[in-house]
């Protein structure tokens, strides 16, 4: 039996210059959804909307929220809206968020979809010279003692405003300590690896510090994922430096000689997550409670336990897995994710990185 799976999906920029429009499309998965529905779309200041196709809503824009009314659903399985966005001279970036509320079997349900940053791009016109540069990041070790000390990683060359992310690999060790974050929105430590992400970077250059006791900081390394307009950029940390206190130094060789990093073969891939809960929920016991046969991942995400399945390197194809996810199973809502060598970013990001189209 069929079940009912509500799902969004949609291409919007990830930025916009003031005085540049764009036309951006929604796409919600309503079926076995009846009678009253609501979606509406809250922008950031200095963002205008007016509508393409508001697959026979009610329309209505004011104070920067788009809402679009159904007093009853169409009977189709997928509705289809579009904005045609507008940034004015007083837009600065900021977050899009959207909800969608439906009936399903007699009861009122409210769905909130993940926000989406959306950056200022500065007019061709104006771009500087800074613009132009290529992101790049260093990184420097300062020991304390034989066996501590503090790593800088310095980041220049990225576009304000814009996603940023720092991604080191520490390799083992005994005790870290962040010391400076540069007031990144996502921070995060797990399976010894340290993650800092911008969703709208700061201008450069900035620097993140931590100190490391009980590993090898000569085998540490990083990589940088930037957006500029809309390209996606991406580089490694630079080999490292030295700098060493004079009661440190030895009499004769030099501690920590870098070695260069190993290139990295990049795995950009798409999932499909079905399921998210506060509760730590074994796999097996997803498969068995959605009637599952197939493959589930368990991931932890601060207070968030995530399920997901498959492994597509394209996006059609994974939106192709969702749809019969959503038809075939009782999952509350698959949604397609994304994956940068087992890290997960954003579907955006991923298109850009695998130069694909996204398809509604």
């Amino acid at each position: 039996m069929k079940n009912a799976g509500i799902v969004q999906e949609h291409d919007l920029p990830s930025s916009l210059a003031p005085g540049e429009t764009y036309t951006a499309t929604w796409s919600l998965d309503i079926y076995n959804c009846e009678g009253f529905a609501r979606f509406q779309v809250q922008l950031p200041n200095g963002i205008s909307a007016e509508p393409i196709d508001a697959a026979r809503a009610s329309f209505s824009f004011e104070s920067g929220k788009a809402k679009f009314i159904w007093m009853e659903l169409p009977s189709k399985n997928t509705l289809q809206v579009s904005l045609r966005l507008t940034a004015d001279p007083s837009f600065d970036g900021g977050t899009v968020t959207q909800w969608f509320s439906f009936i399903r079997n007699g009861s009122r349900k409210d769905v909130e979809f993940e926000p989406h940053h959306l950056a200022k791009t500065a007019p061709e016109t104006q771009k500087t010279e800074t613009d132009l540069m290529e992101a790049t990041a260093t990184r420097t070790w300062t020991p304390t003692s034989r066996a501590a000390g503090t790593m800088t990683v310095t980041i220049s060359g990225h576009e304000a405003g814009q996603f940023l992310k720092l991604t080191e690999e520490l390799g083992v060790h005994k005790a870290l300590n962040i010391l400076d974050d540069a007031d990144c929105q996502i921070r995060d430590a797990f399976d010894d690896k340290l993650v800092f992400i911008w969703q709208a970077a700061p201008s450069g250059p900035i620097s993140v510090k931590y100190t490391l006791r009980g590993g090898e900081p000569e085998q540490v390394f990083g990589s940088i994922a930037a957006v500029r307009g809309a390209e996606a950029l991406k580089a490694d940390v630079e080999s490292l430096e030295t700098s060493m206190p004079e009661e440190l130094k030895p009499d004769t060789v030099s501690l920590f000689v870098a070695e260069p990093p190993i290139p990295r073969k990049e795995d950009v891939a798409f999932r499909v997550q079905v399921l998210a809960t506060h509760a730590n929920v074994q796999p097996e016991t997803v498969k068995r409670l959605y009637a599952f046969p197939g493959e589930i991942r368990q991931e932890q995400d601060a207070e968030w336990h995530k399920y997901t399945t498959g492994y597509h390197t394209t996006y059609h194809s994974a939106r192709d897995n969702r749809v019969e996810l959503t038809l075939h199973h009782s999952f509350p809502g698959p949604f397609v994710t994304a994956y940068r060598n087992s890290e997960r970013i954003t579907v955006q990001e991923a298109l850009l990185l695998t130069k694909q189209n996204w398809i509604p």
